[in-house]
């Protein structure tokens, strides 16, 4: 019987890696983008095979809110991600009414007939004067032309002129330090008036970072808050070899206007943070590509709104923000500095040896001497201490404290927790039927 020729075995396909992206979204919409229940951030994570958690401090009374928002997957599943989210972040017109007016046909009349028509929310603010009334219409970005039409269709329904309308950015100082130098401009492209916080000042600055746009149709002001968004901070963090890492690298980012940055992890393993605009999200997944040694069919080209191509005048101006930041940092006493400070400036990695390879440097935070906060919006999301410590008592107060160590060992604070499934714990090593479901019974609390 002849012999059956050797069927040639194939490698098993390696996966690629992962990668962690932290973008800015305000944290008033972090409860629409969760759903209720968590309903719509568990269909976006199943959707686009990521993780996805928010600062869990925004639930605690008190506690300074973060924009931050942490995906983590891989590259071309980040994108995905990020799309959604953007996508799915509402878009608010604010316009002032007569109070007669609005009563003359009830505030619950006009809210049910503009949800029902167009798809939008109506909310009410009556002024002190008693005889205007601030009307916020809520639609979706994905939806933008139907938030058009409901806005006209309010301006005439309720005979209101509508030569003055208004948007709101809720933001973070990172954000406001970043535009700054730029309003004048895009007021300039968009024909958009735009007021900024004051940041000149570190000694004095604001409890809150609203950017206030006001123009004369819905065009206008949304031009003018779509170019302020894409200059929102973004940063990608991974882990890669050591013996990787070499001078090209941190010559490209500097190019492309991404700030490169190394720190030692374990090991021969170096953990590397990259961040700009995001509107310079290609160059940053193109380099991050490069780092993981990716083949260019994997390289992710991120879908941009079309007005991000004006913001071109803004090239080369990330890095110079950093670094003036850190100038006035040094010159400033830092003791006496608001929590309030991002992370956006750290220190520029030294080269050193003839093959290219990184140097010793101390790469951090200058904040990070004097202040123990949570990480801002422009530092990756990591594993938390005092988040941890949060977890633990939860644990202890349920009855499960024995899986503390478990919970340490795999480097998850409480906000990883809420992002927890059964196949999670499972995987985590956690067999007992009866303790999944006391901690899935917790996680559906916490996120509700």
């Amino acid at each position: 019987m002849a012999k059956q020729p050797l069927k040639q075995e194939t490698a098993p396909a390696t996966l690629a890696p992962l990668a962690t992206l932290s973008m800015e979204v305000s944290y008033t919409f972090h409860s629409h983008l969760i759903g209720r229940s968590g309903q719509n951030i568990n269909r976006l994570m199943e959707e686009t095979d990521t993780r996805i958690h928010f600062p869990d401090r925004n639930r605690m009374t008190g506690e300074p809110k973060c924009n931050n928002v942490v995906i983590r997957g891989q590259l071309s599943n980040l994108e995905k991600a990020r799309q959604r989210i953007r996508m799915d972040i509402p878009v608010e017109i604010i316009v002032d009414c007569s109070s007669e007016k609005i009563s003359s046909f009830g505030q619950c009349s006009l809210i049910d007939y503009f949800s029902k028509s167009y798809g939008v929310l109506l909310r009410f603010y009556p002024k002190i004067d008693g005889l205007s009334c601030q009307v916020n219409i809520r639609g979706q970005q994905y939806r933008i032309h139907h938030l058009k039409e409901a806005v006209s269709s309010f301006g005439y329904l309720t005979q209101t002129p509508l030569e003055s309308m208004m948007m709101k950015i809720e933001t973070s100082f990172d954000h406001v330090w970043l535009v700054r130098d730029h309003v004048d401009k895009i007021a300039s492209v968009t024909g958009a008036g735009i007021r900024c916080p004051d940041v000149s000042n570190l000694k004095e600055l604001p409890k809150k970072y609203c950017i206030w746009i006001r123009g004369s149709s819905v065009d206008t002001v949304y031009a003018a808050s779509t170019m302020l968004n894409g200059l929102l901070p973004m940063q990608f963090m991974a882990q890669m070899p050591s013996e990787r890492l070499n001078r090209c690298f941190l010559a490209q980012a500097e190019e492309a206007d991404v700030l490169f940055h190394v720190e030692t992890s374990v090991l021969d393993i170096l953990t590397i943070r990259l961040t700009s605009y995001e509107w310079n999200a290609r160059n940053s997944f193109e380099i991050l590509r490069r780092c993981l040694g990716l083949a260019t069919n994997q390289a992710v080209v991120p879908s941009l709104p079309q007005t991000w191509k004006t913001l071109d005048f803004t090239r080369n101006n990330f890095l110079p923000a950093s670094k003036k930041l850190l100038k006035e940092l040094s010159s400033s006493h830092q003791n006496s500095l608001s929590p309030q400070l991002g992370g956006i400036v750290v220190e520029t990695p030294s080269l050193s040896s003839a093959d290219g390879s990184v140097g010793s440097a101390t790469l951090s935070s200058p904040l990070a001497l004097t202040k123990s906060c949570v990480p801002a919006s422009l530092t990756a999301s990591r594993f938390d201490q005092n988040s941890f410590r949060r977890l633990s008592d939860l644990l202890e107060t349920v009855g499960l404290a024995r899986y503390s160590d478990l919970f340490l060992q795999n480097e998850i604070d409480m906000a990883m927790f809420t992002t927890l499934n059964d196949d999670d714990l499972i995987s985590l090593g956690i067999t007992s039927f009866g303790a999944r479901k006391i901690m899935l019974n917790a996680i559906q609390e916490l996120r509700s």
